[in-house]
């Protein structure tokens, strides 16, 4: 039997090296979040960040969490409910809050899975092409970046003290994308309605400027009540931050977690907390709370899905019998 010829030999070798370097890839966040990791805890003894876990008046800080999530929800959903209005078909308030609720419990597993629930969703429910609703699920993403993108920025130009982070070639790549992307939609529009392809750019090529605009304002008051639940948060862990330093330097944090360089949006904002308020509180205590808060919101999020799961299962159902028939 002939082996192998030296074509199909080059293709073999060049899927392994494809699948080495995606194996590498997806390797590098979690490589970036252990080395920030080790060298915090060589800075912070771990014993300390579980002391002040147990010192947190972990009661009135739930209290706080709580109501944030349901607000976070609301926001959330009104905004993905303006987005598909937009872009892909005429849908109520009511009918998307169980499935943007329920797919926070598919983010537990994973972020792209949580969303491309949402694209499943109103395939089943309203035949939208999966492709449609997942260009309006990147475009809500991409806006998402770009609000944490501005008010970060507007947070380093405001600061009270200079900043010593690599963050200046980071805005200006991600400013000077913006003015190429949206050139370019205003100008290739037309060329992409031809091409069956570039249907997953459907909602980008719609949108126009005020889309964007609308939609940072719509989810601005998440971000403005983050910094009021922070603030009171705080406390329950015995610190108490400048609310102007808090508002400046918080969405810098999260700006930090959007960013594809840690794994589960971990290690670069625990840093940035240390990095920003060290002078103001114990390190081990602003770790611990960042941890928590981080935790404690995905779990909660997650939780406030569980209600809606059997609707949205029903409504998936309903809509896959809908789609044979």
């Amino acid at each position: 039997m002939d082996g192998p010829s030296c074509g199909e030999s080059s293709a073999a070798n060049a899927g392994v090296g494809r699948r080495a370097r995606l194996r590498a890839a997806r390797a590098l966040p979690w490589v970036f979040t252990v080395v920030i990791f080790a060298s915090i805890f060589k800075r912070v003894p771990f014993a300390s960040v579980w002391h002040a876990l147990e010192d947190a008046r972990l009661l009135p800080y739930l209290a706080i969490m709580a109501p944030y999530s349901v607000f976070y929800l609301a926001i959330d959903t009104f905004c993905l409910t303006r987005v598909i209005n937009w872009f892909n078909c005429r849908v109520a308030y009511a009918d998307v809050l169980p499935i943007r609720a329920t797919t926070y419990l598919l983010t537990l597993v994973n972020s792209n899975l949580g969303q491309g629930g949402i694209a499943l969703y109103l395939n089943r429910r309203d035949a939208v092409p999966l492709l449609e609703v997942a260009s309006s699920v990147l475009f809500m993403m991409f806006v998402e970046l770009y609000q944490l993108t501005f008010f970060s920025s507007l947070g380093v130009l405001l600061a009270p003290r200079a900043i010593d982070l690599p963050l200046g070639a980071v805005y200006a790549g991600l400013y000077g994308y913006l003015v190429v992307h949206l050139v370019l939609f205003r100008v290739g529009r037309d060329w992409l309605a031809l091409r069956p392809a570039a249907r997953i750019l459907r909602s980008f090529r719609l949108a126009s400027p005020r889309h964007y605009l609308l939609l940072l304002l719509y989810k601005s008051p998440n971000f403005l009540m983050a910094t009021v639940v922070y603030y009171i948060g705080l406390q329950c862990f015995g610190m108490r931050l400048p609310y102007r330093e808090l508002l400046l330097f918080l969405p810098i944090i999260f700006f930090s977690a959007a960013l594809p360089i840690g794994a589960a949006h971990l290690g670069a904002p625990q840093f940035l907390w240390i990095y920003f308020f060290a002078r103001y509180a114990p390190e081990p205590s602003l770790l611990a709370f960042s941890l928590a808060t981080h935790f404690i919101f995905m779990i909660m999020n997650a939780a406030l899905g569980l209600p809606f799961l059997p609707r949205a299962i029903h409504e998936l159902i309903r809509g896959a019998d809908a789609a044979t028939n």
